[in-house]
């Protein structure tokens, strides 16, 4: 029996030739390894790659959720500024709002308005209350508002009470 030369493509890392048995797992990867033609360094050639392939696609995966999270983040930064932006125009406001507050123009104001005060020289003008009265006498009118003469001066507080709490005498 003639002796086969040892081709390269039989020899793997320096290792000699040995033919086994093959059963299971070993048979399987076989057959389909010779469906391929491959054998030798062209089976660890397909190995390398397809781990490659594996690693790649991992990186690919990795990638695309980095590029989503990014995504998320800068929307959520657009959000935050436009909150920012929000809360200076509030703020600007409420300082606004403070300084006229502290102004004399406000003070001037509260007082007429809240605290029923008037200077010395101004004239104050009381509505008089008109009562009910029947439908039969309508020839009579709404009576005018009175003008409060230099001569009576009293606190305004005090005209404001007198008018809604006449006193019964």
């Amino acid at each position: 029996m003639k002796r086969r030369l040892q081709h390269a493509r039989r020899r793997l890392f320096g290792r000699p030739h040995v033919r086994r048995q093959t059963t299971g797992l070993r048979l399987r990867t076989d057959s389909m390894l010779g469906m391929l033609h491959l054998s030798g360094k062209s089976a660890l050639t397909v190995g390398l790659a397809l781990v490659m392939m594996t690693f790649i696609a991992l990186l690919i995966v990795n990638f695309v959720g980095q590029v989503m999270q990014s995504g998320r983040l800068e929307a959520q930064r657009i959000d935050s500024e436009a909150e920012l932006q929000r809360i200076y125009a509030e703020n600007a406001r409420l300082e606004g709002a403070v300084a006229f507050t502290e102004s004399d123009v406000y003070v001037e104001r509260a007082a007429r308005d809240h605290l029923s005060y008037a200077y010395p020289e101004d004239t104050v003008i009381l509505p008089r209350l008109v009562t009910p009265v029947p439908a039969d006498n309508s020839a009579s009118e709404a009576p005018e508002p009175s003008v409060l003469l230099e001569t009576v001066r009293r606190e305004n507080w005090r005209l404001w009470w007198a008018a809604f709490f006449p006193a019964e005498s």
